[in-house]
């Protein structure tokens, strides 16, 4: 990111629990599995230990595939450790999982915003930021 070209991240707060949403009865309710691996995943992320992060996700995933958190949260542990390529496949599932949840809908399109700023493309960045802060949910 070249400094003073490019807004911060926006802070993104997870939703209610890493399945799904408090709004959508279709979406299934998190394993306590896959709650326990996703606070092993932070707990990793927190001390800097990417690699670990990434291990953790990618084995809650295989227990929730269809859980666009997980792949948001993958995205997001990609993207921390440099690799932008894995950040984008990732946050392309979530994308397509969260479907017509506008809640899932706008943190994957958030953190895709934050994959195309690490890749240098700054004004798809703000483009996809200016439409999907002001998104409710």
């Amino acid at each position: 990111m070249i400094e003073g070209e490019a807004s911060a991240p926006i802070q993104r707060e997870p939703t209610e629990a890493p399945g799904g949403t408090a709004g959508n009865p279709d979406v299934p309710r998190p394993t306590a599995a896959t709650v326990t691996l996703l606070a092993a995943a932070q707990s990793a992320r927190e001390a800097d230990n990417h690699s670990d992060a990434v291990s953790y996700l990618e084995r809650a995933i295989r227990i929730e595939p269809r859980n666009a958190n997980l792949w948001i949260a993958l995205s997001d542990a990609h993207l921390a450790s440099g690799n932008t390529n894995a950040a984008n496949q990732h946050v392309r599932k979530a994308i397509a999982l969260a479907g017509s949840d506008p809640s899932l809908s706008r943190l994957a399109w958030l953190q895709l915003a934050d994959v195309r700023e690490a890749e240098g493309n700054l004004s798809e960045a703000k483009a996809i930021r200016r439409r999907y802060s002001r998104a409710p949910g």
